[in-house]
């Protein structure tokens, strides 16, 4: 089966806090590895695919064998594993968070247990255990138009306006998902990062329930750069889901990705964390 027929696309971009000023130069040494093997949720230095997030793509291409039965039945969509990235870089406690057809998930775990080792994460000097994940999109073909991704339509109408639905370019555009160059937030993605930070407006609501978490969103680059299609792939709750569309709904326009010298659509996948950094607000109560 000849594998340039099938896609799948994998976009990481994490958000500000996960990247430290003068990152690079503290990697010169190589810090010396923890005794303790307790798993750390915020590493100073992420874990990260040795080369980085481009030759991840390359890799999943190359390595992907879209299964026949899941080919015969159209089956596509999204699976997302979370997993533990070991000191020494191997991959381990892999978790399925988001399902597709159950050959496209068997392949996805195929595919991460077949990784080189990765770059562990640094947390105060040493290297540590820490979790990341990877979000497989599996496609057909660029020209398919049906999709098994699950995704959740936004609840209010402000969500809705922000969301940027243009189905135009879902139904009479090419859409690709793994690209030459990927579309890039125009100003790094530690900018993207300090601009999403700056943007939300945690509801209070959700506060007030203390509900926090990550939210995974999908959004298109159209060939000239601009943000479309925004939805919510796996949510945590109506406010806070719609709240992630509005921001990305304000993002301004990406430097859009290339395939073959063009510039192309591209679906890109992007995490958005909610964390409370202080007590829950008391709930309203009426003055009787």
């Amino acid at each position: 089966m000849h594998i340039g027929k099938f896609l799948s696309v994998m976009v990481i971009c994490f958000l500000a806090g996960n990247f430290v000023p003068g990152q690079s130069a503290a990697m010169a040494q190589e810090p010396p590895m923890s005794v303790s093997d307790v798993i750390i949720e915020d590493p100073d230095v992420i874990p990260m695919y040795t080369g980085g997030s481009g030759e991840m793509h390359r890799f999943i291409a190359n390595t992907l064998r879209y299964p026949s039965d899941a080919v015969a039945r159209e089956a596509q969509g999204l699976v997302v594993y979370t997993f533990v990235v070991e000191k020494d870089g191997t991959l381990s406690n892999f978790k399925m968070i988001h399902n597709a057809d159950s050959l496209l998930n068997e392949e996805a775990l195929r595919i991460l247990k077949q990784m080189p080792p990765w770059r562990p994460a640094r947390f105060k000097g040493e290297i540590v255990r820490s979790e990341s994940y990877v979000p497989m999109y599996f496609k057909l073909n660029k020209n398919a138009r049906a999709s098994t991704t699950a995704t959740r339509p936004s609840s209010s109408a402000t969500a809705r306006a922000y969301a940027k639905t243009d189905m135009e370019i879902v139904e009479n555009s090419d859409i690709y998902t793994i690209v030459d160059k990927m579309p890039e937030y125009s100003n790094g993605t530690t900018t993207l990062g300090q601009f999403i930070s700056h943007n939300i407006r945690y509801p209070q609501e959700a506060r007030q329930e203390g509900i926090e978490g990550r939210i995974l969103c999908s959004f298109i680059v159209t060939a000239d750069g601009a943000i479309t299609n925004i939805e919510v792939v796996d949510g945590l709750h109506p406010r806070l889901d719609d709240e992630a569309v509005r921001v990305l709904g304000l993002m301004p326009r990406w430097i859009p990705g290339e395939n073959g010298g063009e510039k192309v659509n591209v679906k890109c996948l992007l995490p958005i964390d909610f964390t409370i950094d202080e007590d829950p607000i008391p709930p309203l109560t009426s003055n009787d």
